[in-house]
């Protein structure tokens, strides 16, 4: 019987200890712009979920760790569309490390830009009409690209 109330403590303790650690980084994503679209405790199947806003909050099956999944990880769908006005920070390569999704201030001084042609999966790059100049202009993406949506 101690073994089961020791395997039992194990896994509470284990659990708010990933929780803690897990809701670190959605805290600092959160307050940097990044959307975080789920928050998981566990691996596996979900065996209880609830949405809060833009995230979805879920309990999984396997108590062996947890994720925070943010915006850029895993594109399921692409963030940006043809017809989106969306800024975008460039490198010294006029390569794409940033794409800000809506408009806020602390970017004023950002390129904006709206999109044509955009490619997510394979060529990773846009396409799209500048503010400065209104000339269609090609951008190269980042691997590591962060898309940033300011909240209040």
């Amino acid at each position: 019987m101690s073994y089961l109330v020791t395997i039992i403590a194990f896994i509470i303790v284990f659990g708010v200890l990933v929780t803690v650690h897990e809701y670190g980084h959605m805290f600092f994503a959160k307050r940097a712009g990044i959307m975080c679209p789920e928050f998981a405790i566990g691996m596996g199947p979900k065996i209880f979920s609830f949405r809060k806003n833009e995230t979805l909050y879920t309990i999984r099956l396997l108590p062996v760790g947890g994720y925070v999944r943010m915006a850029g990880d895993g594109l399921e769908e692409p963030p940006v569309e043809p017809g989106m006005n969306v800024k975008i920070k460039l490198n010294e390569e006029n390569e794409i490390t940033h794409i800000i999704l809506d408009d806020h201030h602390k970017f004023q001084q950002i390129e904006a830009i709206e999109v044509k042609k955009c490619d997510f999966k394979d060529d990773l790059f846009i396409e799209g009409i500048t503010a400065y100049d209104n000339e269609r202009h090609h951008f190269k993406m980042l691997e590591s690209l962060s898309l940033l949506k300011m909240v209040a």
